[in-house]
């Protein structure tokens, strides 16, 4: 799944899901856009489903799959 993103030199690129942790530990990305509007990197809260800091986006992800699957 590719989403839209704005990058520190200021290009707009679609990048995928799985590139966001790889931009994130560069410092190459400014912001992207998911199901719930613009995270701006830095400035808006990347937390993982039960309020934690610092899991990745691809824990985030698995936590929310397993979530699903629990209430199905």
């Amino acid at each position: 799944m590719k989403v839209p993103a704005i990058l520190t030199n200021n290009s707009t690129n679609s990048i995928s899901t799985d590139e966001i942790d790889e931009l994130l530990q560069r410092k190459t990305l400014l912001a992207f856009h998911r199901s719930d509007g613009w995270v701006m990197v830095g400035v808006d809260e990347m937390r993982d489903p039960r309020g934690r800091r610092g899991s990745s986006w691809k824990d985030r992800k698995i936590l929310s799959r397993e979530g699903s699957l629990k209430q199905a």
